[in-house]
């Protein structure tokens, strides 16, 4: 397997080549410089599995989040309109009730995301073949 990743203090972003998914850890409270550095290692990651002719599959793990900024969920949103890191499918898990609100509403339009509480649910969820698990997103 080949796994390659950046890290930054607040934030890691790691690619799996093989399975065509990168997967990110967000931790504490952002602020712009950090959403751009963000930006930078994910479009880095979302290239890279491009490159092999696949579209990505993102798995986020928003446990160690805070309630972010309107300021950061704004630029956090507006990254993922970005065509080279938008994935075909994105699984995020979180304990924490406020963070993951305000990454449900952030992403209240766009049906690639669905929501979890344990990483192993969100993995399963991501690396099912499309038809294998239900669509419906965990509730917030």
């Amino acid at each position: 397997m080949s796994r390659i990743g950046r890290e930054f203090s607040m934030f890691n972003v790691t690619v799996d080549i093989e399975r065509g998914c990168f997967e990110s850890t967000i931790f504490g409270f952002w602020t712009l410089e950090t959403i751009s550095d963000f930006h930078r290692a994910v479009t880095e990651a979302g290239r890279r599995i491009q490159a092999t002719g696949r579209a990505p599959i993102s798995l986020c793990d928003y446990t160690g989040a805070m309630t972010q900024s309107q300021e950061v969920i704004a630029a956090l949103t507006k990254i993922m309109e970005n065509p080279i890191v938008r994935s075909r499918r994105v699984a995020m898990y979180t304990g924490d009730v406020m963070p993951r609100m305000q990454a449900v509403r952030a992403t209240r339009n766009r049906p690639e995301f669905r929501f979890f509480t344990d990483k192993d649910e969100a993995r399963a969820w991501l690396f099912a073949e499309e038809g294998d698990v239900s669509s419906q997103p965990v509730a917030a």
